[in-house]
Order: structure tokens, then sequence, then C-alpha cells
């Protein structure tokens, strides 16, 4: 079911009412003003002013609708244009950085990734600036920005940059303070969960959801609640952290300073923990032969225990959360994801458990090597596409350059 957000006659509302426009579009794949109308609140001037505005300077495209057989002219429907525009999107993970450039529909361009030492600050942003460089290369089109997903919890608190999973080592984020100013480019970041969620609201599994819980499967194990196509932060931008939620009593030590955390057996980590490699080599281990030939006593062990967990953490999360799905993105090969949620069935009953109108409980990205990419650079993207309240404050970097190039299209 999707849910469209609605335009507002306020003072100082064009960049909602734009944003409003141009997610319903995004939504529907295809839209005529007729559409946008019927479903955004807005007057048909107003929807008219707005899709001009918008085709002038070359976010949507027009065509003809072909229709049977109807007197006059077909109607016109908006599209996305693919070409409007990019950003580029950098994931960190402990040892390694990927990026990739990727359009506003979600396609990516041009990809690269670097081993590098995350816990040498010189040496991350070096490693992030190379990265930069390669993918501006292949941009031909407009820039939108950088976007970075990193692993959390972020912040001044005792979990964060804390063991193997997260940054150890950093002490806060100002080296992307540094990036943005040496690249010159808008920056944005967010925990790696956060981000994977976003990108599966615009462009993924979840375009059709209106509540759902994320639960990005990497290196650790993160979370994040998705409620009107808008992730939920918490007090201080660290909630649902799910990987370090205790669900074995007397469990495994954990580096959060806890016993039995989700994460200490249901991430990559934990996998390179049981086969007696390091973090490096797990993504390595090959996966598939592992699965066809279903020999080897430490991985089946993991996946048997790893898969009671996991089973243990849908019913905890349906029953708190009272999600439509569950959707799992993440690094993590999308085999063994798959693997593992075959050996959770049957689930634990929760009070999503046997609604006939729920679809599926659990639904798995299909974008799960690119999930933590994609997320980040969904995060320029989004802030570009999606209707928030707070955009009524017209004074946003991106709103900048939108008004701007509707100044250079006005005066062609």
């Amino acid at each position: 079911m999707r849910t469209t957000s609605r335009g507002t006659t306020q003072q100082s509302s064009a960049p909602y009412n734009r944003r409003v426009v141009l997610d319903f579009i995004r939504q529907h794949g295809a839209a005529s003003r007729k559409d946008i109308v019927d479903r955004v609140s807005l007057s048909p001037q107003t929807v008219a002013n707005i899709t001009n505005d918008l085709e002038a300077i070359g976010l949507i495209v027009s065509r003809r609708l072909k229709v049977d057989k109807t007197r006059g002219q077909p109607p016109i429907a908006f599209e996305l244009n693919p070409d409007a525009g990019t950003a580029i999107g950098i994931s960190l993970e402990p040892g390694r950085a990927s990026a990739a450039l990727v359009n506003l529909v979600g396609d990516i361009r041009a990809r690269s990734e670097l081993v590098v030492d995350t816990r040498d600050r010189r040496q991350i942003l070096a490693g992030m600036l190379e990265l930069v460089s390669q993918l501006r290369k292949n941009s031909r089109e407009r820039l939108w920005g950088i976007g970075v997903a990193l692993p959390g919890p972020l912040g001044a608190n005792e979990l964060s940059f804390v063991g193997p999973t997260a940054l150890e080592g950093w002490v806060d984020l100002s080296v992307l303070d540094e990036l943005r100013d040496i690249t010159g480019l808008p920056l944005f970041h967010s925990v790696d969960s956060v981000a994977g969620a976003l990108g599966e609201t615009l462009f993924g599994e979840a375009k059709s959801l209106n509540n759902f819980f994320y639960l990005h499967f990497g290196l650790g194990l993160g979370g994040a609640l998705v409620e009107n196509r808008m992730a939920y932060h918490g007090a201080s931008g660290n909630a649902t952290e799910i990987g370090h939620v205790p669900l074995v009593p007397g469990g495994r030590a954990c580096y959060c300073g806890n016993q039995g955390c989700l994460e200490r057996y249901v991430s990559m980590h934990s996998l390179a923990e049981a086969m007696g490699v390091d973090d490096k080599q797990v993504w390595t281990l090959p996966i598939e032969q592992l699965l066809d030939a279903s020999g080897d006593t430490l991985f089946m062990r993991w996946c048997s225990e790893a898969s009671e967990r996991l089973r243990d953490a849908i019913c905890m999360i349906e029953n708190m959360l009272d999600p439509q799905a569950i959707v799992i993105g993440g690094s993590a090969p999308k085999r063994l994801v798959e693997h593992l949620v075959a050996q959770a069935q049957p689930l634990r009953h929760s009070v999503r458990g046997g609604l006939s109108s729920s679809g599926a409980r659990i639904v798995l990205s299909q974008r799960q090597v690119d999930s933590s990419i994609l997320g980040a650079a969904v995060l320029p993207i989004h802030e570009m596409l999606s209707p928030r309240l707070d955009v009524l404050q017209p004074d946003r970097r991106v709103e900048a350059d939108l008004a701007e190039l509707l100044g250079h299209a006005t005066h062609r």
C-alpha cells in the first residue's frame, strides 16, 4: 500500500510541494497531472507550475501515454529523468571502503572499492578522496553530493566506535568535514542501517511499504525503523541498535560490555570467528560451495545458531514494533541470508503472524551486496526527493541548488 504525502498552502511551501510532486512521480514510476492533483491536494495550476519547473531543469521528463482509441490528445505522463544527476555513495566498514556513482532512479553507473586501514584517519581520508576522484570522472551529469554510510552507533556515547564491527580508533566524524571541504560537494552521513533503509524506501523492496523494519546484515548487525517512509532516529540518533540487544542470557561477551548480544551470533564478524579467519578473509569465504556441500561442521554449526537467533530477533521486532515487513539487506552474501531465513522457519508466533492480509513477514533486498553503497548514495538524493515538513524552512543547500537551477531555466 502506497502512502502519498499531501501538499500545503503554507507560506514558503514551494520546496515542500515540489518534493511532494517528485516523490509521487517516483513512487508511481509515471504520473499525469490529473493523477497528481487527485492525490496530493494541490490545485491544478500549482501542479502545472511545479511540473513545468521540474521539466525545465531536467529533473523530470514527459511522454504521451498510449491509450486505446480516445478522442483528442493522449494525456502526458511525467517520469523522473535518470540523467538529471548523480550522487556518490561511500560505504565504510572496518578494513574497506566501497563507493558507487548512482543516478536519480537508483542505477549504479560506476563503482570502486579500496582495502584501507579505517583506524588511520589520514589513510581513510586519502582513500575516500581517491574514490570520489575516480567516480567523478564518470559523472557527466550534475553531481548532487556525497553520502557516507558507516557503522553505528555514532556520537558521544559508550558504544560509539567500540569493537571490531565499528570504526575503532575514531573519536569523532570530523574527517567527513574535511572530505566535504576538499571536494566542495554537499556531504551527508548516516548510520549504515538508516542509509540502507532509505535506499530500500526510494528504490528497493520497500517502495510500497509505509512502515517496515530494516535489518542491516554486514560485518556487524544494525537496524532501522521506518514510519511514513522516514527513519526513526531516537533521542541521540542511534535508535534500533539491534545488534547490541542481549538475547542470550549468559552468552558470549560482547565488546560493548554486555553479554549475549545479537551481533555476536548474527553477523559476518561472528562467522569469521566461527571459521577461524580474520574479518578481511570472511568476505572471500566460498559461501556458495559451503552451502552446497553442507560438509563443513564449523560453518553448519554457525548457520544453525545464527538462524535460531535470527528467529528470536524477528519475533522480538514484530512484537515490539509491529512493522508491515522486515526487510533484510546489507553486505552479507544474499545466498547466505536466504539460507539463514529458510532455516529460521517456521517463524515464532507474533502479532504479525496469522494475518491474512499482512503479506510477507520477511523480505530480502534485491540489492543485497550494493545495499550499503546505494543507501549512502541515497542520502543526498533523499534530501532532494523526500517530502519533509522541515523543508518548509527554505534555507537548505539542496533547495538552494534547485532554486538556482530554476532561475537559470527561467532566464534562458
